[in-house]
């Protein structure tokens, strides 16, 4: 994954094309474009906050109202969504046990599972190890993420953290 600047955009046929160079073009499709907040979400006062895009699948960190830090994730999928809304940290472990759905369809059971923050009821930021889908959906509602980017979020982190996740295209419920 690398990270680009988007110097211009044109739609063809289509698809929106993504200008990353002199004649070098991408497919908009293949891209998670962050757009660094230019105020906090309502109800964030203290200027610190994770933000989750559930469409493109970016995560950004705010410090002080300025972006901090970005990354890819993979959110939850169809019938396991992440929600969207206003929430805070309120459980942190170093490494923690994930289990739901035993002897059901779209059961597991994840030991070991580092750099876990729960935000929403049993839905937690954490580093995975089971597949590598950063920027498509693929969890069961956590927000997965790589294990550099998971501990680092981990250590900038604390209990009462906000986390704002959203859908711009509105698809999720």
């Amino acid at each position: 994954f690398d990270q680009l600047q988007v110097y211009q955009s044109i739609d063809m046929d289509g698809i929106t094309w993504l200008m990353i160079g002199p004649n070098e073009w991408v497919d908009k499709t293949k891209t998670a474009l962050i757009y660094p907040a230019a105020t906090p979400p309502d109800g964030v006062t203290n200027g610190r906050w994770i933000e989750i895009k559930l469409y493109e699948q970016p995560l950004s960190v705010y410090q002080d109202n300025r972006m901090v830090f970005a990354t890819l994730i993979s959110s939850g999928i169809s019938g396991w969504w992440t929600r969207p809304g206003l929430f805070q940290i309120y459980e942190k472990h170093e490494s923690t046990h994930m289990a739901a759905n035993i002897g059901q369809e779209g059961a597991y059971f994840l030991m070991d599972v580092p750099w876990s923050m729960y935000f929403d009821e049993r839905r937690a930021l954490h580093a995975e190890y089971w597949h590598d889908h950063l920027g498509y959906k693929s969890s069961h509602g956590c927000v997965n993420l790589s294990f550099p980017d998971a501990d680092w979020l981990f250590q900038w982190a604390d209990y009462d953290t906000w986390v704002y996740a959203w859908d711009p295209s509105g698809r999720t419920p």
